[in-house]
């Protein structure tokens, strides 16, 4: 293939999804959100048919018990749909039947941290597996957690929560 054609058809990597609308941070104009003292910030319309799987970036300081929502019509899930399973350092997390997929340990301060979170299949009426690796700083945390959304729901968009956090986040769509 050409590197003309490959161009044409999209390229390949990845590529910056521009949310709809956005609730509790600002949009750059091209689809970096950034929030400043945020509980939640919402991305509508990010998921979608032309992507499988995305990649989201959360780049943060402050903030305690990070997770991410699905969301749909501008609605978050909250049931008890979420499970999650993976370490923290050296301790086994295992949880089952949560309210939101916590993604990482608590943050330490005011200290930065950083989560990258791949989801599959959240536009799909499928049931969405995540894949979130996560680091804070200054105690070095590091995590590794998988889990699941338990419903064959279309998902359009995603809440990232937590207390008082401050920091960016994008979404990618892998070219398919």
């Amino acid at each position: 293939m050409t590197k003309a054609r490959d161009l044409a058809n999209g390229g390949f990597g990845l590529v910056l999804v521009k949310p709809s609308s956005v609730v509790g941070g600002t949009d750059n104009g091209k689809g970096t959100v950034s929030f400043s003292a945020a509980t939640s910030i919402s991305l509508n319309d990010v998921f979608s048919s032309t992507y499988n799987t995305y990649l989201i970036i959360i780049n943060g300081t402050d903030g305690s018990s990070p997770a991410l929502r699905m969301r749909v019509s501008g609605a978050d899930d909250t049931g008890s749909n979420y499970s999650r399973y993976g370490a923290i350092n050296t301790i086994n997390i295992s949880d089952i039947n949560n309210t939101s997929f916590r993604f990482m340990a608590d943050s330490a301060g005011s200290d930065p941290w950083l989560a990258k979170i791949e989801l599959c299949n959240p536009f799909a009426a499928a049931k969405t597996a995540f894949l979130s690796h996560g680091t804070r700083h200054p105690d070095g945390y590091n995590n590794i957690i998988s889990g699941r959304h338990q419903l064959t729901t279309s998902y359009t968009g995603c809440t990232i929560t937590s207390s008082a956090m401050t920091g960016s986040v994008s979404v990618y769509g892998y070219n398919k």
